[in-house]
């Protein structure tokens, strides 16, 4: 048996926190609002396709008798989601109103390290690989430059047609340690494909970021008060 489980979702809740905030007041409200979370993260993600975003988080909630929509969109290249004067952002905001019907307040927040992110690093790979580079000098680049951050560990793997081999295989790459059953540890994790002349190539990367410490303080237990003793005084 291989390890099945998501590293995001295993320590959500736990080390992390949730992508999707919002509270539905119905049972029949929250699978609508759960499509249209999945159909927004896929539209971003075909509209914003290599452009170095690291996350997006979906807010839904009512304030006045009406509800309201947020995007935070955390990207290492804000100039390419908000285009020249921001035109791209307000293209991006208008085909959304088309799309589903309503207005979104999208806010994009600019990552100052993208090697920690394995969303950033796994669309570099697959973005090099469909211009035809060697796969093992990509990788290897994306290894050195997340190590030479201080992370604790990284993992890649590509599966498929690699170098357009008749059978396809799959290879994996490591350096450092990735404790995928330690629950403090910080792991992310990403996949995507990668469209290339031979076929499709299917890219992970996991990136152990360190442990997260519990930041509660044990109450210490309260001295003991010192009894001093009494002599008993005999009465004659």
């Amino acid at each position: 048996m291989g390890q099945k489980v998501d590293p995001r979702g295993f320590r959500t809740g736990i080390v992390r926190w949730w992508i999707s905030e919002y509270f539905a007041p119905t049972k029949a409200k929250s699978s609508e609002y759960m499509v249209q979370d999945l159909r927004v993260r896929n539209f971003t993600d075909k509209f914003y396709r290599y452009c170095g975003i690291s996350k997006v988080v979906f807010r839904k909630w009512e304030a006045a008798d009406k509800v309201k929509n947020d995007i935070l969109i955390f990207t290492a290249k804000p100039a390419l989601v908000l285009g020249k004067d921001g035109k791209k952002l307000e293209e991006y905001k208008a085909a959304l109103k088309k799309k589903f019907g309503e207005d979104f307040d999208v806010v994009v927040k600019e990552v100052s390290k993208p090697e920690m992110s394995a969303r950033v690093m796994a669309e570099y790979i697959a973005q090099q690989l469909e211009k035809r580079m060697p796969y093992r000098r990509v990788i290897k680049s994306v290894i050195e430059k997340v190590m030479a951050k201080g992370l604790k560990g990284i993992k890649v793997q590509i599966g498929g047609r690699l170098n357009g081999a008749e059978m396809a295989r799959k290879e994996t790459f490591k350096d450092g340690r990735i404790p995928l059953q330690t629950l403090r540890a910080d792991v992310d994790y990403h996949y995507t494909t990668a469209l290339t002349k031979y076929g499709i190539l299917g890219i992970k990367v996991w990136i152990y970021k360190g442990d997260i410490e519990d930041n509660r303080t044990t109450k210490k237990a309260p001295a003991k008060r010192k009894t001093t003793s009494r002599k008993k005084v005999s009465k004659k």
